[in-house]
């Protein structure tokens, strides 16, 4: 199971069909965009998730020079667009690490665009020191909990899912895995005994290679 609907040409969803398992999809918050906000022209923009990503291009203008990602899962939403992404944080890095790494490439004169939801843990701007910076809620997201049918492996890409899917599942013997640190110390600060793997990058073909390593062990043991 994945927490989010898949794209047109999905390698997750390819590569499940070319194996026969079983695929679920289904997001566990829901996203609402937040129209006529104010965009500030600035020299960066921000992106911290697909989501993010997707409902500022679907609602708003691209007024900033250059861009900046929070790692490969939404640089690789970005070049759907055709567009290339001029900083890609390190997933594998904390949240902090990240952001102190991206304003490190900045002049102190350039200003940036955080599109946000109202639930941001704000953990890249926080590593700002020096840099104009302009936050804007561009979209909401509430977390909407269902039942599935039980999975051997559930992908769960931000806390908000975390938290959605563990309103109305259980999360017994279900290994589970999530993308990005945040997710991760989340998932942990619940105290779930769960096995709980964190993909490299957020990255479909990351998951994929993860998946294809837990596999090939359960089949070992």
């Amino acid at each position: 199971m994945v927490s989010r609907n898949l794209k047109m040409g999905s390698a997750l969803r390819n590569w499940c069909d070319q194996h026969e398992h079983a695929l679920i999809e289904v997001p566990f918050i829901r996203i609402d965009p937040v129209k006529d906000v104010d965009i500030p022209a600035t020299d960066w923009v921000f992106f911290s998730s697909p989501n993010g990503l997707d409902i500022y291009f679907e609602n708003y203008p691209l007024l900033a020079k250059k861009i900046g990602v929070y790692g490969k899962g939404t640089a690789a939403r970005l070049n759907l667009l055709n567009i290339q992404a001029d900083f890609v944080g390190d997933t594998k890095k904390d949240p902090v690490e990240i952001g102190n790494e991206f304003f490190s490439q900045l002049h102190p004169n350039e200003s940036v665009l955080f599109p946000q939801s109202q639930l941001s843990k704000e953990s890249i701007v926080s590593a700002n020191k020096e840099n104009r910076c302009h936050q804007r809620i561009i979209y909401e997201t509430s977390k909407e909990g269902q039942e599935v049918p039980k999975v051997d492996f559930a992908i769960l890409t931000s806390p908000s899912n975390i938290d959605g899917f563990l309103l109305e599942n259980d999360p017994s013997g279900i290994k589970f895995i999530v993308l990005g640190k945040t997710s991760k110390k989340h998932f942990e600060s619940l105290n779930v005994t769960n096995e709980i793997y964190q993909a490299e990058s957020a990255t479909e073909e990351s998951v994929i290679e993860l998946l294809n390593t837990l596999m090939k062990q359960a089949r070992l043991d």
